[in-house]
């Protein structure tokens, strides 16, 4: 008996739950948006209302690499989806590796640096959408990037070698097990480099069994908070960093022109220690 042919998904929303959301023709569109669309296009009802920061998160988590790195070698952005920070990455950067478990993810961030645009649809209201078109800053040199599709929580079968920063954006609350995701990370990093992760801590049991968060259920002594944990898993003895600051950052995830998500991310920069320090 011949097997079923793989279901083609094209119309889940990123604002909807559950990991297959990602591979859908909707998702793509969404996020190609999110990461390259300016402010007057992306929100012009609700720009006047919230902050310019939340629509610039993208370029801003790159930036975070760009302003901490000590050397402008190598960059990993570890869930890249369509490469937006990827390719602000590469402002600084002469190699930029982003790495995404979407595959249409990485089609569409691999068909951006061919291309350095493409088009997508944005809802308007309803039914109503138009074409839009998402366009790499041209005085980006999209040569210095490369799209894989990659497992966060199997670093070490990619064999990437090593980076001067690596950004994890908006991933861990979006892996199945982001302990270990935090330990291997340990050995993308350079001696002296910057790991710069941010998150929300939005746990999902849909993405993340509830046996394998870090954060966001009660303990026996009380609430267990995801920052406490990540202090705890990357600046212990077998963590390999120094935590160098932190800060919140907003973002904002439209759904159509009038409906939004906002969110703010928890930020933190670790600075990976010398072998034996």
């Amino acid at each position: 008996m011949a097997s079923a042919a793989p279901q083609i998904i094209e119309s889940r929303s990123v604002t909807a739950s559950g990991s297959t959301v990602y591979e859908s023709s909707k998702a793509v569109d969404e996020y190609l948006q999110f990461h390259f669309a300016g402010e007057d296009e992306y929100a012009p009802l609700v720009k006047s209302f919230v902050c310019k920061e939340s629509m610039q998160f993208p370029a801003l988590c790159a930036n975070e690499c760009v302003t901490e790195a000590s050397n402008n070698g190598r960059a990993l952005d570890i869930g890249c989806a369509v490469g937006g920070s990827s390719f602000e990455l590469a402002r600084k950067f002469t190699e930029v590796v982003g790495i995404d478990f979407s595959n249409a993810f990485v089609k569409a961030a691999s068909d951006m640096q061919t291309n350095g645009s493409m088009t997508y649809e944005s809802t308007i209201e309803g039914l109503t959408k138009e074409q839009r078109v998402a366009k790499v800053d041209p005085s980006i040199d999209r040569s210095r990037c490369k799209f894989l599709v990659g497992d966060a929580c199997d670093l070490p079968s990619l064999k990437l070698g090593q980076f001067d920063a690596v950004l994890a954006a908006n991933l861990l609350c979006r892996v199945p097990n982001p302990a270990k995701f935090l330990r291997d990370v340990r050995d993308v990093v350079k001696e002296g480099g910057v790991f710069v992760i941010i998150s929300p801590y939005s746990w999902l049991k849909e993405y993340t069994d509830q046996s394998q968060w870090i954060g966001g259920y009660d303990g026996e002594g009380g609430p267990v908070w995801s920052a406490d944990r990540l202090r705890a898993i990357l600046g212990g003895p077998e963590g390999g960093f120094d935590l160098v600051g932190e800060k919140e950052m907003p973002f904002l995830i439209r759904e159509h022109r009038r409906k939004y998500q906002i969110g703010v991310s928890h930020r933190m920069v670790w600075k990976r220690r010398a072998a034996g320090a």
